[in-house]
Parts: C-alpha cells; sequence; structure tokens
C-alpha cells in the first residue's frame, strides 16, 4: 500500500517487508521486538535452526552489525511495486560483487579484488575483521552467494505463515493510525525535519531527496532505521515507538553505567554526528574498541547509526535519552 501524504512524501505499508524485519530479528538475536516472539515461539525457531543451520550459522558468526543490510537493495529497487518474489529475484540479478560491495557497504574495486583469491579474500577479512567478526562468515558470502541469497529468501518465505499474516492484520488499527498521525505533521513540518522528529536525531547527509516513504511496522526489530540515496524510506516500529519501555531503559542505563560509553555519549551530545575513527580521536582509543562500544550503544537504543558511503556516522537518539530521565524522574521524584 502507497499512499500520498503530500507534495513528495508517501505513506508506505508493505506486509511483505515485515516477514524480513521479523527474519533480521530472528537469524541476528537482536530479541527486541516482543511482537515477533508472540508469533514465532522457540519451537518455531528452533525448526527453522534445524530447516537452515548454516544460515544461522552465518549470522551467528556475523554479528549483530549485519542484520539490517538484506534492506539495503530497496534503495535500487522500486517499492512501489514490492513483493518477496520480485525483491529477491531483483538481488539475485544482480552480480556477485554488486551483491556483496552492497551487503557489506564497501566499495566494488574492493570487493573485486578480494573475489581473486584465497589470500585476498584473508586480507579483506583482516582490513575489515572488527566488523566482520570471523572469517567463516566472510567465506561464506563471498564463496555461496548465491545460495545464501536463495535460502535467505526461503527462509523470510517460510516466515509468511498463517498466523503471520493473521497476526498483522489484527494490528492494521495501529497501523492506519500512523497514516493519519503522519498526514497530520507532514502538514506542518517538511518531511525531512518530520523524519527528524521520528528518529529523535540530526541527520549527517540531508539530501536532497526526491521522495520520502514513511512505513509503520509491526515486527520492525529496531526502533526506526533510515536508507537513503535518491529516495529515503523510513520505517519504525508502529507499536512500541513513543512507549517507555522499562526493559529498553533498564539497558539504557545499563549501558550509560560504563565510563567510557558514557564520556561517548557526551561527546555526541557535544559533536551531533561522528564517524568511528572521530570518537576514536576524540577518545584516545582503538578503533575496535570504539566499534565494540558503539555496537552495544546501537544495540540498546541510545546511538542512531548512519552510513554515508563506506562510513558510519553515530548520533545520539533524544528520544531514548529523553525517555530515561522522564521515567526516573515519574519513578524517583
Amino acid at each position: 500500500m502507497i499512499e500520498k501524504l503530500s507534495l513528495n512524501a508517501y505513506f508506505m505499508y508493505v506486509k511483505d517487508i515485515e516477514y524480513i524485519l521479523a527474519s533480521i530479528e530472528l537469524l541476528s538475536g537482536f530479541e527486541v521486538n516482543p511482537k515477533i516472539r508472540e508469533v514465532y515461539d522457540e519451537a518455531f525457531v528452533e525448526q527453522q535452526k534445524n530447516e537452515y543451520p548454516l544460515l544461522f550459522e552465518l549470522y551467528d558468526h556475523i554479528g549483530k552489525g549485519f542484520g539490517i543490510e538484506i534492506l539495503e537493495f530497496m534503495m535500487s529497487f522500486d517499492v512501489t511495486d514490492f513483493t518477496l518474489e520480485k525483491y529477491f529475484e531483483y538481488i539475485m540479478s544482480l552480480s556477485k560483487t554488486e551483491f556483496l560491495s552492497i551487503f557489506l557497504q564497501k566499495p566494488l574495486d574492493e570487493i573485486e579484488k578480494a573475489l581473486c583469491s584465497d589470500g585476498e579474500q584473508l586480507t579483506f577479512y583482516q582490513k575489515y575483521k572488527d566488523e566482520l567478526q570471523s572469517y567463516f562468515a566472510v567465506e561464506i558470502l563471498f564463496q555461496k552467494t548465491e545460495w545464501l541469497i536463495q535460502t535467505y529468501y526461503e527462509f523470510v518465505v517460510a516466515l509468511r505463515t498463517e498466523k503471520a499474516v493473521k497476526f498483522l492484520e489484527k494490528h492494521d488499527i495501529e497501523i492506519q493510525k500512523w497514516k493519519t498521525k503522519l498526514k497530520e505533521g507532514l502538514t506542518t513540518e517538511e518531511p525531512l525535519l518530520y523524519s527528524e522528529h521520528i528518529m529523535g536525531k540530526t541527520f549527517h547527509n540531508r539530501g536532497p531527496y526526491e521522495k520520502f516513504f514513511f512505513m509503520p511496522s509491526i515486527f520492525m526489530p529496531l526502533t526506526c532505521v533510515r536508507w537513503f540515496e535518491d529516495n529515503q524510506i523510513l520505517i519504525f516500529d508502529a507499536v512500541r515507538f513513543g512507549q517507555k519501555d522499562n526493559t529498553m531503559i533498564s539497558d539504557a542505563l545499563k549501558m550509560m553505567s560504563d565510563k567510557t560509553r558514557y564520556k561517548i555519549l557526551v561527546i555526541l551530545k557535544e559533536k551531533k554526528s561522528l564517524n568511528g575513527i572521530e570518537i576514536a580521536e576524540y577518545m584516545n582509543l582503538a578503533t575496535s574498541t570504539v566499534s565494540h562500544h558503539m555496537s552495544q550503544l546501537r544495540s540498546s537504543g541510545l546511538v542512531h547509526e548512519e552510513p554515508a558511503g563506506n562510513t558510519k556516522y553515530y548520533s545520539l537518539n533524544t528520544h531514548c535519552i529523553k525517555n530515561c530521565i522522564e521515567t526516573l524522574e515519574k519513578t524517583f521524584l
């Protein structure tokens, strides 16, 4: 469903994307969105692990940092005609080099070089081992690329169960409420500013963008994620957005109890947006150490991560910070 909200802003809700979002949480082990567990219980997940053992093993090795990348291909795909079948057919039509470059967010020439030999592949891994975490993951990605895409497609289709379909239908009311709310919000704010309002951050990359697509989601594994190139796509949790989740607040406070992570948050408050190398320089830390801390801060919801080319920029999630402050004030004062 695509519906125009303003001059260049569109409401988008595509149920097939929901199953990809559910797959991201189940494979990456985020365990953030309780709605997903209401549909896919432990018995179902174990059944899928037995059906697709190598896929789950790959994600165990590649780490949580590479959960959402399967949706990066939306930037070069016509989302107005989205189906699982067409989306994965498009991904399969890409060359191995193109797929890996987009999925891993690395330059084409580096991917081409890594594909030349085992030695170059090892060199590639050593350069990015802080992100990729395991050489096993690199081997699977580079040597079984076609198998990976096909298996991922089959896994996502397996999530389109009758129970999942009915569950999403039951939550149509939340989606429709957001369509009304988005339409009202876009009457007073431009799409870019309204996107910043939803995410609770100031964007590093500000376009210009031809079209803005806003998609509320039931199965979103993170609070909110933005993709951008010629257009911008913003997907956010329709149920938990704006709610004060005590579990998430507890996790956020635990993250802030570490002196290093707390100082990183203070620096991001002052500087608005920084990449990992810049944070490492301010903190006088190794980039691998910073990468570890940023992964934890991102998973707790305290920071947003925004790709710009081959660099990732980080900024505070002000919604999460405000929720922590308001909850503590209400509870103890």
